[in-house]
């Protein structure tokens, strides 16, 4: 499979210049493993890289030059590719999606905060939905998306220690008993951050609105290998953030709310520790700052499960391996269904519906992919 992968170029927004820098450094170690991934580049423009649907859609039937222009590059890059990955959900209207002639595949990690500008309008045009909150998976079939999977924002490999080891996260010294990095003046979760503020004002937050300021980039690999604790706060449903996974990836006991869907992703108590309120937030970090070796058994567990299944290249292989079940399914003909529900028949095996038929063959792919 070739794939178009669209992302946004950040240098000329808001001074994120190492966002693409990581986003290429990150297609290039796909190609290298094996995927044929190209970059394209869906910039609206450097000032406004990215527009919210109420302006994409008034720029789509003016037919903006900028726009257009936009478009006509895509179809350019787009020959020779079976799937375009929209990785970041923006700017293609989605009648232009429609009428592509390749396998589409739309991504979101913005969910539920931006739903209304940003996925809701355009995500049903696309072959596939893989999103990164997974509490929102019935919000995207409510709108009439055909095909929806959870996809994991997993751990980028600059993001963690390659030579930390399970031994090293049981054993070793660590001296920032909780660490956070978090926007603490955001609306949505300012009230919680505060009280946790009270709760530990020793503690090491960084990010707007904490009195450390922020933490200097590439600085956060070494801190988070010094701390023992680190607790992720979401604005509202989740999980879905990157703390998600760099905080188990660095060997850091993570405290995360979301606690229902948390279960879904690690397992609870084993490889993560969840709460439902601030104050079970605070109960659960005193408890583990007295029982350190339980808080790295645990912690330890969670960097097993983070660089087995939500490394970069095995997330990417999950999507790959999405889209080939869809494939299976779209090209699985009523005649062969047919010829099998009469095969069933004849050797008197319950007959079965095609929808039955379907979870069969998802069965067959899941076991032959183990």
């Amino acid at each position: 499979m070739k794939i178009l992968y669209g992302y946004l170029r950040s240098e000329g927004y808001n001074n994120r210049k190492h966002i693409t820098n990581k986003t290429l450094s990150y297609i290039e170690r796909l190609n290298k493993t094996g995927f044929d991934v190209k970059p394209f580049c869906m910039n609206y423009s450097d000032l406004f890289p990215f527009l919210p649907f109420k302006y994409l859609d008034k720029l789509w039937i003016w037919k903006d030059k900028r726009l257009m222009d936009l478009y006509n590059r895509f179809l350019k890059e787009i020959e020779g590719c079976d799937i375009f990955f929209n990785s970041v959900g923006v700017n293609f209207h989605p009648e232009f999606v429609q009428k592509l002639p390749v396998f589409t595949v739309y991504c979101c990690n913005d969910d539920p905060e931006s739903s209304e500008q940003l996925s809701k309008p355009v995500a049903f045009a696309y072959d596939l939905c893989a999103i990164g909150n997974i509490a929102e998976i019935c919000s995207y079939k409510e709108w009439g998306c055909k095909n929806v999977v959870w996809q994991p924002m997993g751990i980028w490999s600059n993001m963690f220690n390659p030579n930390l080891t399970y031994e090293d996260i049981l054993s070793g010294k660590r001296d920032i008993d909780i660490f956070m990095m978090i926007d603490r003046l955001s609306p949505f979760r300012k009230k919680r951050c505060d009280i946790i503020a009270n709760a530990f004002p020793d503690a090491h937050f960084y990010g707007r609105g904490w009195k450390r300021g922020y933490l200097p980039e590439g600085k956060e690999v070494e801190m988070l290998q010094r701390s023992q604790i680190g607790i992720n706060i979401h604005n509202s449903t989740g999980p879905i953030n990157v703390r998600l996974f760099y905080l188990p990836a660095n060997g850091v006991l993570q405290i995360c709310d979301n606690k229902s869907h948390l279960g879904d992703i690690f397992e609870l108590d084993k490889e993560v520790i969840g709460f439902e309120t601030i104050e079970e937030c605070i109960d659960k970090c005193n408890y583990y700052l007295n029982h350190i070796e339980e808080a790295r058994i645990i912690a330890a567990n969670g960097w097993l499960r983070v660089h087995k299944e939500y490394n970069e290249i095995a997330v990417f292989q999950r999507l790959i391996d999405n889209i080939k079940l869809i494939q299976i399914e779209k090209n699985a003909t009523n005649t062969e269904f047919n010829m099998l529900k009469e095969s069933s028949i004849q050797n008197k095996i319950l007959s079965f519906t095609f929808s039955e038929y379907i979870a069969i063959r998802k069965k067959i792919a899941i076991k032959l992919k183990k």
